[in-house]
């Protein structure tokens, strides 16, 4: 029987729900300046002695974790430290042990320790000591990053006076946290973490690292392999971002994604109209859920333990729904009782309550949005406001569920007035094995395009999952026909072709068993963030 759930998102489950469903882009720049990044600089940090122990939060058990002293500033490796935690599943045939496969979920902000048990009872885990990090400024890692105030609104369709809404809480959000945190900041980067996943891999006594990162962690392993190719072995870079252009420009391509899946949903839908009740014609459909989004805008609904679910929740949900076609059977059913205006079922409704009951305590595997912010001001932003408003005018009426607008108003790092230390690292593989790529016909965290850019900067071969829209592929139980190439790959060393791999088909009502009263109606939403892909 199939599992799903999803989860209303309002207030700061939908910001947290959002900035975990992010894929980082890397624009294009100069070299990042000289820094004693050499080993006779950083020799204190590459020999230092672990202590490992056993992890002691309930998700991570049967890990080791231990922490690692890192330099805060590269550049001044004599100055203050910050420590990034780490875990680590020891390959469960060590006779055929082949080294260390270091991990990364995505965001940025995306806590990693928990990938160091996912690959258990796999072929990757059999010959790989698995390592999960927390980069700095996140998880266990300290200090980590809080700002200690609200993050910003998410409005998927802004009204004027939201817009400007938006930009006030931008402008306050960015002052705040520079305010906070601001000796910190700029030294929360992707190059940054890429140096401190060189110092993991000396302190584990390993010559070389290979590497599996999902979404923003597939940026991440290219500037890694940019920076310290003679060090990277193999790396599967699983929903590709973009290699070029400033991080707004890739996220801009996000909107357009969520409108394709739309389109995907509200046609099968509409072929669905018996069972559904939403419109015989993909028109009709469209127009139901305009029509309840218009309702929820002005009476939003309180009956959602922990939540106010209003316009702004249901445009960003119905979005997320269109992406998960093997679950549309289930996420309708859901969503009928928003589109009709009815109450939740019982079991439906304390699920919620449960959900809101989890959020109120410390995850050690919730994304940090104040991280990821820090993280998306190591580019530039555009400084023109007039062009944000133009651009959130015209993407709340061209794509107005999943995000949306939301990246085309200000942003907090279009305030930035913090120094970066370096300008972000120019992608180039030279002197490492090509990776293997892999990327959905349908992801809007990552859209297709990007995963074939960045195959084609890379010179590596690519997997494309055809007719998905889902974000992350290489998961334990998934398909089988991207496990299969991935695990030949990072076990044996078989560097596959370009290749083809089917994904799961749309569902059809009627066709699957009765879900039990509980949670099985509910759909796969914010597993989603946290990995970026392995439900970041």
């Amino acid at each position: 029987m199939r599992t799903a759930r999803v989860i209303p998102m309002a207030s700061g489950v939908l910001v947290t729900a959002l900035a975990a469903s992010l894929a980082a882009a890397s624009p294009a720049a100069a070299d990042p300046p000289d820094s004693p990044a050499d080993d006779s600089a950083l020799a204190e940090f590459h020999e230092q002695e672990l202590a490992w122990a056993p992890c002691t939060e309930e998700v991570l058990q049967g890990l080791e974790c231990a922490g690692v002293e890192v330099p805060l500033d590269y550049s001044d490796p004599d100055g203050e430290r910050v420590t990034v935690a780490i875990s680590r599943a020891r390959a469960s045939a060590p006779d055929r042990r082949r080294g260390i496969l270091l991990t990364n979920p995505g965001g940025p902000g995306g806590p990693g320790r928990v990938l160091g048990g996912y690959y258990e009872g796999t072929r990757v885990g059999e010959v790989y000591d698995v390592i999960g990090m927390d980069p700095r400024g996140t998880g266990a890692s300290s200090p980590r990053m809080d700002c200690g105030n609200d993050p910003v609104p998410v409005y998927p369709r802004p009204t004027n006076a939201e817009i400007s809404e938006a930009t006030r809480e931008a402008i306050r959000y960015q002052r705040e946290c520079q305010r906070a945190q601001g000796g910190l900041r700029p030294h929360m980067t992707t190059a940054n973490t890429a140096r401190d996943m060189d110092v993991v891999r000396a302190a584990l006594d390993e010559e070389k690292t290979n590497y599996l990162g999902y979404s923003y962690g597939t940026y991440l392993g290219a500037v890694y392999g940019s920076l310290f190719p003679e060090r990277l072995d193999r790396s599967v870079l699983d929903s590709p971002v973009h290699p070029d252009g400033v991080w707004r420009e890739m996220f801009l391509t996000q909107a357009p994604a969520y409108s394709a899946n739309m389109d995907r949903y509200t046609a099968w839908a509409a072929r669905h109209d018996g069972a559904l009740g939403f419109g015989s014609t993909q028109e009709e459909v469209y127009a139901t859920f305009e029509a309840t989004s218009a309702r929820l805008r002005e009476e939003p609904r309180e009956d959602i333990p922990g939540l106010v679910y209003d316009s702004h929740a249901f445009d960003f949900e119905v979005g997320q729904i269109s992406r998960y076609q093997q679950f549309w059977d289930l996420n309708s059913d859901y969503l009928g009782y928003l589109v009709r205006g009815e109450p939740l079922p019982t079991a439906l409704a304390s699920e919620f309550e449960a959900l809101a009951e989890e959020d109120e305590e410390e995850d050690v595997t919730l994304m940090n949005v104040d991280l990821q912010t820090a993280v998306l001001c190591e580019a530039e932003w555009p400084g023109r406001i007039s062009r944000y408003h133009a651009d959130a005018r015209e993407y709340r009426e061209e794509h107005p569920y999943g995000v949306g607008a939301y990246w085309s108003v200000p942003h907090p790092c279009t305030f930035n007035t913090l120094d970066r230390p370096e300008p972000p690292v120019e992608l180039e593989r030279d002197g490492y094995p090509e990776p293997l790529l892999i990327a959905g016909e349908f992801d809007a965290n990552t859209p297709y395009e990007a995963g074939v850019a960045m195959a084609k900067r890379l010179e590596s071969p690519l997997i494309t999952v055809a007719g998905d829209g889902g974000h992350g592929f290489y998961l334990p139980g998934g398909l089988e026909c991207v496990a299969d190439p991935v695990e030949a790959y990072l076990v044996d060393g078989v560097v596959p072709d370009d290749l083809t791999c089917q994904g799961l088909p749309p569902a059809e009502m009627g066709t699957q068993p009765e879900p039990e009263p509980d949670t099985e109606h509910l759909a796969p939403m914010r597993e989603e963030p946290v990995l970026g892909g392995p439900v970041v």
